[in-house]
């Protein structure tokens, strides 16, 4: 909080607080985890689906990369077409199923996850010491808390925030409980 005070804040000063929260901490951690996969054309979730994939031995299909991140399969494709346009991965047809494709890592893009991985890990550590254990366990807490009351509230992963056709939808029926969050 800005101001040290025993005094509980009005909901318009948490407003403010929350926006100011947003606006330099929320956005500085998205840069701060996305800056290693700027160099390779990809936003940090697209290296997302690419550790994905390089955990599985065999690829993994479109259903079952949207159900790992918690999205949309319409949001897996649109970050699976980024990595197919930078040549990182590749979809092989199910030799057992011709409908069935699964998406593997190109060469291309096993050394690109190998260097974002190290590169990500070298930036977490440096979070990791300036927070201190304790107090990044506390905040890792606070989120997993907001997740799941997010999750309650009806919201299933990002995408669904950010899907303005089914949010027109809910936005009426949902507003109440956003309170909640």
């Amino acid at each position: 909080m800005t101001e040290t005070t025993n005094e509980a804040l009005t909901e318009e000063q948490l407003k403010q607080e929350f926006d100011d929260l947003y606006m330099h901490i929320f956005k500085y951690i998205g840069d701060f985890v996305s800056i290693p996969t700027q160099k390779y054309n990809l936003t940090f979730e697209a290296y997302m689906v690419m550790e994905n994939v390089a955990r599985s031995k065999n690829g993994q299909t479109l259903v079952e990369l949207a159900k790992l991140e918690g999205v949309s399969k319409s949001a897996i494709a649109r970050q699976v077409n980024v990595l197919l346009k930078e040549n990182y991965v590749m979809q092989k047809v199910d030799p057992n199923d011709r409908r069935g494709k699964y998406i593997t890592l190109t060469a291309a893009g096993s050394r690109v996850q190998r260097n974002l991985a190290q590169a990500t890990a070298e930036r977490f550590h440096r979070w990791l010491g300036f927070f201190g254990r304790d107090e990044a366990e506390h905040f890792i807490d606070v989120l997993h808390k907001a997740n799941e009351r997010a999750i309650a509230a009806g919201f299933v992963g990002f995408d669904s925030l950010h899907d303005k056709r089914r949010n027109s939808n809910r936005n009426s029926e949902n507003h109440g409980r956003l309170g909640n969050l």
